[in-house]
């Protein structure tokens, strides 16, 4: 029996080895969604808006960083804990019998820091930087299932470093642009639980891989009258270029070489002041995951190795929200948000089963010094049931996901200098 597994699981590999991406970032597709503390407690609502205290808007938008007026440094640390479990509900070949239909929790706790650097050189040329890890996904075929026979274990990280320059063009209008410098890490091999990795105990799969990726962002930011602005930014798709080596059975490719599409993003946001110490916040996001198509990392001694089927659609996210400042020091947070995943019901599988989600956030800033800001916040994620069905020669898995998580998110936000001097006219009036 154990040579009649191992063969299927080099099989399910073959036609269905999607696990170099998956859902361990809990956003649609593998975005990783966590990339501020203060945005997370409002589901990020108004993300590309001018306005905010946190830097971390620079990511969704780099025209934004004309709105701080000293340097200013944030950290943010978010810690992110899935709860995701699969039943099977179908007969799956001789194993059936042998393994349990339900698979326990698969979804793997993650950490994610991000941080952004923004100084302003004088009153109209800003510059940033920030370091995020911008697509992540970690499985782990820990628990021998039904679904073992579908699953892998996988890692993919995509760390982005993206200086930035913003030019504020007047009191209204600014504009900004950035460079993605981006490094990819990933890895996948299936193989029998438990057992060593070799090439005949059933190893097959991409051993280690890396390589680089290069994009661009920009942005503008209007505020058409005083207590209303607006932000609309871009991050552009980036083909992300891999190499390294991949297995299947004894067949060994040291220069193996693919492509993952990674989509653009684009994000329209609100902020609207209704009074002093209130603002309410929106926003709209758009990415085009449609263009990822079916990734392909080739072993030139085994073709039917080459294709990772992702088939994507393009994804949504709707979020509203609002700022209170209780104190001079204390501020609150709240929003709610809609996510619209880019995995179907068509392509959907056990290592990522990936549904549209609601987002309720909480969170607080608040302000020990004129210098230091501490920001929490608290993300409750429940994810769509997700109904699976899954097909790797002669066998097929039906079953469904029930998916939730808790984003716990801290950070600070340190300024330091004075405002940078004015520019001079280059004609006085005397």
């Amino acid at each position: 029996m154990k040579s009649g597994f191992r063969a299927a699981l080099v099989m399910t590999t073959a036609l269905a080895g999607v696990g170099m991406a998956g859902g361990s970032a809990f956003a649609g597709g593998f975005i990783n969604s966590s990339q501020s503390t203060v945005f997370n407690g409002m589901a990020y609502a108004g993300a590309a808006a001018p306005g905010s205290s946190s830097a971390a808007t620079m990511f969704y938008n780099p025209a934004t960083i004309t709105g701080f007026s000293r340097f200013t440094l944030d950290s943010n640390y978010t810690f992110g804990i899935p709860e995701t479990k699969i039943t099977s509900s179908t007969n799956v070949g001789a194993y059936n019998a042998a393994f349990s239909g339900r698979s326990g929790d698969v979804g793997l706790d993650y950490f994610v820091p991000a941080t952004y650097v923004v100084y302003p050189v004088n009153d109209r040329i800003f510059l940033g930087l920030s370091v995020n890890t911008t697509y992540g996904n970690s499985t782990k075929a820990e628990n021998v299932w039904q679904g073992s026979l579908f699953a892998s274990t996988s890692k993919l990280r995509i760390i982005t470093a993206t200086p930035t320059i913003a030019y504020k063009i007047n009191e209204a209008w600014s504009v900004g642009i950035g460079v993605q410098i981006q490094y990819a890490s990933a890895h996948q091999t299936a193989r029998l639980p438990g057992a060593p990795f070799t090439a005949v105990a059933g190893g097959a799969g991409i051993t280690e891989s890396d390589g680089w990726g290069f994009g661009v962002t920009a942005g503008v930011t209007w505020q058409p009258f005083k207590g209303t602005q607006i932000g609309l930014g871009w991050r552009s798709l980036v083909d992300q270029k891999i190499s390294g080596r991949t297995v299947f059975g004894p067949a060994v490719s040291e220069n193996s070489e693919g492509t993952l599409n990674l989509p653009n993003r684009v994000n329209l946001s609100l902020r609207q002041a209704v009074s002093q110490r209130i603002d309410l916040l929106a926003s709209v996001e758009w990415q085009n995951w449609g263009r990822i198509g079916h990734a392909r990392l080739d072993n030139p001694a085994n073709a039917a190795l080459a294709v990772l089927p992702f088939g994507y659609s393009d994804g949504w996210f709707f979020s509203v929200g609002g700022e209170y400042k209780a104190t001079d020091q204390l501020t609150l947070r709240a929003g709610i948000g809609y996510e619209v995943s880019p995995v179907r019901d068509s392509v959907r599988r056990v290592t990522l089963p990936d549904n549209d989600r609601l987002w309720l956030s909480a969170g607080l800033s608040y302000d020990w010094s004129d210098r230091f800001t501490f920001n929490a916040s608290y993300s409750f994620l429940h994810v769509k049931d997700a109904p699976i069905t899954q097909t790797s020669g002669a066998l097929t898995l039906t079953g469904e996901s029930k998916a939730t998580a808790h984003l716990i998110s801290v950070g600070l936000t340190s300024r330091w200098g004075g405002a940078p001097k004015k520019e001079e006219p280059l004609v006085k009036k005397f």
